[in-house]
């Protein structure tokens, strides 16, 4: 093979390349034109699919603006504890079981999520859909863990004062910045039994390495997200007439 010609450029896209040319093979010389990713085409808007993305933007608006709960006050998150992760951790606790068929998930000894999932506070007054969106953003799904307590144990006495997560069902007093007393449902752990734990599909696979190098005895993931999880059981909360409230607790306590 002989090469006659070769050339490459990028500018803002591909605007040209040459050719390599075998002296058996037929000549081949491809072009390409420059787009500018500047406000050039701003003028040139299609009416029809700028009518069709209005049209989607006020339903969107429209959803996002309808109201799933009401507070007495704002609800901030923070480590250790907040009012804000306390609330979130006991819901998923609490109402959590009713997202999966499997019965064996029932009477869930524990909840955990990142604090790192938890992006902004709960505003005080009207809560909707869209302040959902805002404080849980990812697609998270709804985990649901079998583990021993020994591997809970090792998860849960990495934490620190300064590296822990939400939780509910727990109760870890630190001494040093360690724990020193570590209570599942107001027991201590029992090393051969085995806790049934709901978390997220982010936490189990590693995230944030809260439970990484955990070995589980099960794992199932479902099609919920924590988000439309949540959105569902403040409607609920709504329809019972309940306020959201959050408060410490002392669950993580020095």
């Amino acid at each position: 093979m002989s090469l006659k010609s070769l050339s490459f450029c990028i500018i803002l896209g591909i605007t040209s390349f040459g050719y390599a040319q075998n002296v058996s093979a037929p000549k081949y010389r491809y072009q390409y034109k420059m787009v500018r990713l500047d406000s050039t085409y701003d003028a040139k808007i299609d009416p029809k699919l700028a009518k069709y993305v209005d049209k989607k933007r006020r339903q969107m608006e429209k959803q996002m603006q309808v109201v799933v709960a009401r507070t007495e006050a704002e609800l901030e998150s923070f480590p250790p504890e907040s009012p804000l992760s306390n609330f979130l951790t006991d819901l998923l606790l609490n109402e959590a079981s009713e997202y999966i068929k499997d019965t064996a998930f029932d009477n869930l000894d524990l909840s955990m999520l990142n604090f790192g999932g938890i992006r902004t506070t709960m505003p005080a007054g009207n809560v909707t859909v869209g302040d959902i969106f805002n404080i849980s953003p990812f697609d998270n799904y709804l985990t649901f863990i079998v583990l021993k307590g020994s591997e809970l144990r090792k998860a849960l006495e990495k934490f620190t004062d300064k590296f822990n997560a939400p939780y509910a069902g727990v109760t870890i007093i630190y001494q040093n910045n360690r724990p020193s007393q570590i209570l599942v449902g107001g027991k201590p752990i029992d090393d051969s039994r085995l806790y049934k734990l709901v978390t997220l599909d982010f936490i189990a696979d590693g995230g944030d390495h809260l439970i990484e190098d955990v070995q589980f005895e099960r794992k199932e993931t479902t099609t919920v997200t924590f988000r439309d999880f949540l959105i569902a059981e403040l409607k609920a909360m709504t329809s019972r007439g309940e306020k959201v409230t959050g408060k410490k607790d002392g669950r993580a306590s020095f």
